[in-house]
This record gives C-alpha cells, structure tokens and sequence, in this order.
C-alpha cells in the first residue's frame, strides 16, 4: 500500500482562489458541473496527510544527520 495518500484532485490547493473565481467567470458550468464541483471543493476541505511512524522517523534520522546551518 502506498504512503501517498492524497487524491489526484489535490492538486486543486496548488490554485488560489482568485484563480478559482477567474475560472469560474471565464467558463460557465452547467448546474450538475457546478453542484460537482462544490462537491469537490467541499471533500477536498477533509483530506488529511497523516504520514506513516516509520516516514516521520526517516524525516526526522534525516534532519539530525544534518549540519546545523550557523
């Protein structure tokens, strides 16, 4: 099972929401597209990463075995 837990349709957070109100001028959705969208947009909002214990300590063996930066 792979540790990547996040949806394709995450990338969505990569765009501000003046860009999503800039979209949504620019191009009219139909009321079944815009009542999917909202629901996009709504499920998204619960997504939550929550990395395995033995990611975290990796991360963390990493950012010990480092140099601290003066």
């Amino acid at each position: 099972m792979s540790n990547f837990t996040l949806s394709t349709l995450s990338t969505l957070c990569l765009v501000t929401d003046s860009d999503l109100k800039r979209s949504q001028q620019e191009v009219s959705l139909t009321r079944e597209e815009q009542a999917c969208f909202e629901d996009t947009k709504a499920v998204l909002d619960t997504v939550r990463y929550s990395p395995r214990a033995a990611t975290l300590r990796l991360i963390f063996d990493y950012a010990a075995s480092k140099p601290e930066k003066p």
